[in-house]
Order: structure tokens, then C-alpha cells, then sequence
């Protein structure tokens, strides 16, 4: 069990690798994985949006992958990322302003492209991003450019 200190944060342990065991006494626990494409999930087109969905249509997105995040991609077929909406998105943007999701276009919502990572970069480069951020998820783009996958803070 970790031991977790006040003000610390999951974002913040992962950022440094660095965790207390239940003597506190800190260990590194890095796990044995190289690049991004060893601990990726896969995109699939239930957990991706284009500017032209609905919110509605960007929240069952995120519940269908489990993730707190879906890309927004120009269009299916290139996969083309163009931004990413997240469930605070989808919370201050429909739900606190009493907006009906179906009536909420994710181009009004989502936030454009701002850190994505390739699947041959380092894990640690990863992580460093997702602390920087301060994001629990972040899209897998490919030399192309198109979304090929995410990686979580969970992955991590």
C-alpha cells in the first residue's frame, strides 16, 4: 500500500517514479517497459469523436474505453487528432451551464491538441508529459499523425 503524503498526488508520484513502501522508505518501481507502444491502448472507433459529434456522443466515448479523455479526430478515416474532450469538458461545458449534451457540439467543448506522445518515445517522456499537464491521459500519435492509441497514468 502506498503511502501518500498530504498534497501528494498520483500525477506527482508517477512523475518521479519514486514511491513509499509501508516503512517509508522510498522505492523506485519503474516498471520494465521501454516506449509507449509497450503500454498503449489501442484506439478504437467507439472511443474517438470528431468535432461534429455531440457531447452526448463524446461521454459515451470515454465510458466505452474507460478512459477520461477521447480524442477528437478530424474524421475517421485518417484519424487525423485534432484536440481531445475530457470529462471536465463535458462537465463544465454541458452540465454546470445546464446544457442538454445532445444539443452541445464537442467542437465548443474540446480542447485543441496541446500533448500527445509517438509510440517509440520513452515511457519516462510520457510520464513527464502527463505531469506537466497535469493530464490522467494522453493520445498516441503516429508519424502520420493519426491517433493510434492513449496512454494513462493507469498504464504507467
Amino acid at each position: 500500500m502506498e503511502n501518500f503524503k498530504p498534497g501528494d498526488t498520483a500525477i506527482d508520484k508517477i512523475a518521479t517514479g519514486r514511491w513509499e513502501n509501508e516503512g517509508g522508505k522510498m522505492d523506485n518501481k519503474e516498471k520494465k517497459m521501454s516506449c509507449c507502444s509497450d503500454v498503449m491502448k489501442p484506439i478504437e472507433a467507439s472511443s474517438c469523436c470528431t468535432p461534429k459529434d455531440t457531447a452526448v456522443h463524446a461521454a459515451q466515448a470515454m465510458r466505452a474505453s474507460g478512459c477520461g479523455c477521447a480524442p477528437v479526430l478530424e474524421d475517421t478515416t485518417t484519424r487525423k487528432l485534432v484536440g481531445v474532450v475530457t470529462e471536465r469538458d463535458v462537465c463544465c461545458g454541458v452540465t454546470a451551464d445546464d446544457r442538454k449534451g445532445s444539443d452541445v457540439g464537442v467542437a465548443e467543448i474540446m480542447k485543441p491538441m496541446s500533448a500527445c506522445c509517438h509510440p517509440d518515445e520513452p515511457v519516462a517522456d510520457a510520464r513527464r508529459k502527463l505531469h506537466e499537464h497535469r493530464a490522467t491521459s494522453l493520445p498516441v500519435v503516429d508519424s502520420a499523425g493519426s491517433c493510434c492509441g492513449t496512454v494513462s497514468v493507469h498504464d504507467l
